[in-house]
């Protein structure tokens, strides 16, 4: 074991004074006078803050400062540009309430933006479907005649009738149609345009009644088919008993084209090409 911390041979150190300091001796050259204290200019005195007043009230004026008198007229306020802030403001001043006249015309402004954001789609929207359906072409032919268009002759027969084997009864007020439509091909581009037609009746108010299929006698090979054979459409529809001899028939033609071993490839690329549309609609008259 070492000494002892309180052993009697360890040095002792004498008290030495640590503030305030001790006077040194100066040497030439050497100061240590501080640099006298700079008074400084006395603030202003605080002027009181008025009390906030309610919205709506006005706040006194302040007392007259000594000297001044009460009744002496205050000096004019500078002029102050539209685009300046007054002292002390927190943000920009109110706008000034718009005229009854001015409000008018930015309601109209509004009225006809939206009436144009409205039109602009929608006519875009209308000149799209008419580009792709554009009216029909209507082709009139009289009872009983056969209308010959696009390679293939049509006929069509309507019979009244008060029941169609395997459906329900109709209405009172309600008429069955049987409707018998004869298709002939004219040459061998009629074979190939062998697509079903749309049917439909109509009356001459404008009302439409669909006509649904019922059977038919087309082959079901294309080398079956012979150029001047007839082949049948059977189809029936209800309309009312008041119109049942006097809807009309309109018949629209299959624009498709149906050929033989042709690809789907070579099919689509054709169907690019042709730009014949459904808008060729026949009228049998009754």
């Amino acid at each position: 074991m070492g000494p002892s911390w309180f052993a009697s041979d360890r040095g002792t150190f004498p008290d030495q004074q640590v503030w305030p300091p001790t006077v040194r001796e100066e040497h030439a050259g050497i100061s240590t006078q501080p640099f006298p204290a700079v008074p400084a200019a006395p603030l202003p005195p605080r002027q009181p803050v008025p009390a906030m007043q309610p919205l709506g009230m006005t706040q006194e004026s302040p007392a007259p400062t000594a000297g001044v008198p009460a009744s002496a007229p205050a000096a004019p306020a500078a002029p102050v540009a539209d685009d300046a802030e007054p002292d002390g403001a927190a943000g920009p001043a109110d706008p000034a309430p718009a005229k009854p006249g001015r409000t008018a015309l930015r309601a109209v402004g509004a009225v006809l933006a939206l009436a144009v954001a409205i039109a602009v789609p929608t006519m875009d929207g209308y000149t799209t479907y008419r580009e792709a359906r554009p009216p029909d072409k209507i082709h009139t032919f009289a009872a009983g005649q056969t209308a010959s268009f696009k390679h293939v002759s049509w006929q069509v027969n309507v019979e009244v009738v008060d029941s169609i084997p395997n459906t329900r009864p109709t209405p009172p007020d309600r008429q069955w149609l049987k409707i018998r439509i004869t298709r002939i091909a004219l040459d061998q581009e009629g074979i190939i345009r062998r697509v079903p037609p749309e049917v439909e009746v109509r009356a001459a108010d404008g009302r439409v009644w669909k006509v649904e299929p019922l059977d038919d006698d087309l082959p079901l090979d294309a080398k079956d088919y012979r150029v001047g054979a007839p082949y049948h459409y059977n189809m029936v529809g209800v309309v009312p008993r008041a119109l049942s001899s006097q809807v009309e028939v309109y018949l629209r033609p299959s624009p498709a084209r149906i050929i033989e071993n042709e690809s789907v490839e070579d099919m689509f690329k054709r169907s690019a090409k042709e730009e014949e549309l459904k808008d060729n609609v026949l009228r049998f008259r009754r």
